[in-house]
């Protein structure tokens, strides 16, 4: 079993960062994603309160993937978890504004808005992760 992990994190690894970005990033949020629709579909919460639950829910994933999976970081975990925790509270706080913005305002559907919200704010984490969280 160790000689697979081994094999699959050798190839892993030499996949470009930001190939492995995208993959690791694309799952998290497409978990992210998912857990919002459930709190607005499923549990019919208000989206103030969905992105708060699908925030805590999945912060924790994405922060640790990206460490590991994608920046192979090796510096103090305390200070990048930290630095991680702001670049995704200074996202939590674009996407309110953004919803706020194209559902209350412009009166866009929600799930929609999230979506488009979630494709630019890809963009703005990588680089964010990339040069301040997981900088080597």
């Amino acid at each position: 079993m160790k000689k697979l992990y081994n094999t699959i994190k050798s190839y892993w690894f030499k996949l470009p960062r930001q190939l492995r970005f995208i993959i690791v990033g694309g799952f998290n949020t497409l978990a992210a994603y998912l857990l919002f629709v459930f709190f607005i579909k499923v549990v019919a919460l208000p989206y103030q309160a969905a992105i708060i639950f699908q925030f805590f829910l999945s912060i924790n994933l994405s922060i640790f993937s990206m460490k590991y999976c994608v920046f192979c970081s090796h510096n103090n975990i305390k200070k990048e978890y930290l630095k991680a925790w702001n670049v995704y509270l200074t996202m939590l706080a674009a996407n309110y504004f953004f919803l706020w913005i194209t559902t209350d305002i412009l009166h866009f559907n929600i799930l929609y808005s999230q979506a488009v919200f979630t494709v630019l704010s890809t963009i703005l984490t990588y680089l964010l992760h990339r040069f301040y969280s997981f900088r080597n």
